[in-house]
């Protein structure tokens, strides 16, 4: 498959998707001063050479009762990259990356239950090529990869999308699931939107057999209460952020909320958790190269206080993000979504 060359406004485009992943063509042109026409071409040609998709972000408690478990795998007879290919088999597995560092594997397990969670880590055990495996559950997570955003856009059009969405922060995510069970439309719509989040409510009402009507209420329904969030996932390296990073912070006692909150607002930072280990804080990142990374160590991060000690290991190679598998070569495959509660 050919890479496609991107442009100015592809990289805007992808900007624009990345906080408004629903916004309509009309919606995009008028903030973009582009045709919005020839911004569904556009998306289309990406779409269709695997470099972007619209999928949607579960709700966790719409899948899981449990919260992820952060794992790190050390091997030994075998390559990192054999392992990992045996690895993608296993259950309920969101991340998997080939890291530099003591363990040379990562993995982020996301079961229903906290039983499932046990065995799924278990049968990592039994993985030919696996010596110890680390679990860190997470205790909290406060940023996920859904608030990620490249920067290709200015100050005035981020705003005026962000106020066209009516985007919040996300804030703490946890496993409570909704106050009421889903009804059968609404797991299905919710099921529908996992796949493709920008899918309408006309073409949900189609595929479900929902009066139209019925669909544009439980769409509306399912987006407002969070259960689904729309999220635009890219093959990172084809946009020139190359380097994917993974952080473990020793923190002073106490500091751990806010040393959370400073991550947070870094916008290299894809993912800020709190999790049970001596290095309490866990944090991945994107950004263009080592030399970016080392800048944002040097600067960004030491100049938040509480640190008292920071690990730092970069992602050599990342086949499955966000239940996604992806190829530096091929694009974005296949979507692991979770099953629904």
């Amino acid at each position: 498959m050919t890479r496609p060359l991107l442009d100015e406004l592809d990289r805007r485009l992808i900007g624009a998707l990345h906080l408004a992943p629903r916004a309509t063509w009309d919606d995009f042109g008028e903030i973009l001063a582009a045709d919005a026409s020839t911004l569904k071409r556009r998306y289309d040609r990406l779409h269709e050479a695997r470099m972007v998709r619209v999928i949607g972000q579960a709700d966790w408690g719409v899948h899981s009762t449990a919260m992820p478990v952060h794992v790190f795998l050390d091997i030994t007879g075998e390559s990192p990259l054999a392992v990992l290919h045996r690895l993608r088999d296993l259950p309920h597995l969101q991340l998997l990356a080939q890291i530099s560092g003591d363990y040379p594997l990562y993995a982020v397990v996301h079961a229903p239950s906290e039983a499932a969670t046990s065995e799924a880590i278990d049968r990592m055990f039994s993985v030919p090529g696996v010596r110890r495996v680390n679990a860190l559950p997470a205790l909290s997570t406060l940023r996920r990869g859904i608030t990620w955003d490249p920067q290709f856009l200015t100050d005035t059009e981020r705003a005026e999308l962000l106020k066209l969405t009516g985007t919040r922060p996300e804030g703490t995510a946890t496993a409570t699931p909704p106050a009421k069970p889903l009804s059968e439309a609404e797991r299905g719509v919710v099921a529908q939107l996992l796949q493709d989040g920008r899918a309408s409510a006309a073409s949900i009402a189609r595929t479900a057999d929902l009066a139209t009507s019925t669909a544009h209420r439980v769409v509306r329904r399912v987006l407002d209460e969070g259960w689904v969030k729309p999220r635009l996932e890219i093959v990172s390296e084809w946009l020139g952020f190359r380097t994917a990073f993974i952080l473990r912070l020793r923190v002073a006692p106490g500091a751990t909320p806010e040393v959370m909150r400073r991550i947070d607002r870094l916008p290299q930072t894809r993912l800020a958790a709190h999790v049970a280990s001596d290095m309490s804080v866990l944090a991945t990142g994107l950004v263009a190269d080592r030399s970016a990374l080392a800048l944002f160590v040097d600067n960004e991060l030491a100049s938040i206080p509480g640190l008292l000690g920071v690990s730092v290991a970069v992602m050599l190679a990342e086949p499955r993000r966000y239940w996604l598998d992806r190829e530096l070569t091929t694009g974005l495959g296949a979507f692991h979504a979770p099953r629904l509660l």
